[in-house]
């Protein structure tokens, strides 16, 4: 289902090829020969992006820079899905199209009445790279709490809809922890 119609440039990193894609063509993910090189899953058949996920599912940043620990800072990507050929969304016939275009942004992690941690963890710039917050006491915080607490980050595509028009949104749990855990060692006494 997929034909090379014609090569529009070629170097010796590079080679540009237009391509031709049968309506019908079954989706998945095909090779690329050039002569003798032969590159596997190169790219993706597929209609359209039925979701996002943001990589890792689960993060863990660090606080830091206030004391002498460094902040432990957090990378997330985005990764599109197909629904593949079972047409059915989170199954392992799903195919990875690859990185789409999303804004990024915190969300509160509700674990408690009146729960701000959003405000305090830190922040996420425009390509997924989370900094945490200096680690604390923090007296904007109750209590003069260090700046510890869960979040979800979120990344809402910015040209891939559902089948209502609404941007696709993927989620990642994000756990920001203080610089240095404790450990007590009790010894027993006889």
């Amino acid at each position: 289902g997929v034909t090379v119609r014609r090569i529009v440039s070629r170097t010796p990193q590079e080679v540009v090829a237009e391509i031709d894609v049968a309506a019908n063509a079954i989706p998945g993910r095909r090779d690329i020969a050039l002569g003798s090189t032969i590159l596997p899953n190169a790219i993706a058949v597929y209609d359209k992006v039925d979701y996002i996920k943001v990589i890792p599912e689960t993060g863990v940043s660090r606080l830091g820079g206030a004391s002498q620990h460094p902040k432990g800072y957090q990378q997330f990507e985005v990764m599109a899905y197909n629904r593949g050929i079972d047409n059915k969304v989170s199954t392992p016939d799903d195919i990875e199209v690859g990185p789409v275009s999303v804004a990024w942004s915190v969300d509160e992690f509700p674990e408690r009445f009146d729960d701000d941690d959003k405000r305090f963890v830190g922040t996420l710039d425009s390509n997924g790279l989370f900094t945490p917050a200096p680690d604390g006491p923090n007296p904007e915080r109750k209590q003069s709490a260090n700046n510890y607490g869960n979040v979800w980050v979120v990344a809402t595509a910015q040209n891939e809809k559902d089948r209502y028009g609404k941007p696709l949104v993927g989620k990642s749990y994000l756990v920001v922890v203080p610089p240095l855990f404790i450990i007590w060692d009790r010894e027993m006494a006889p």
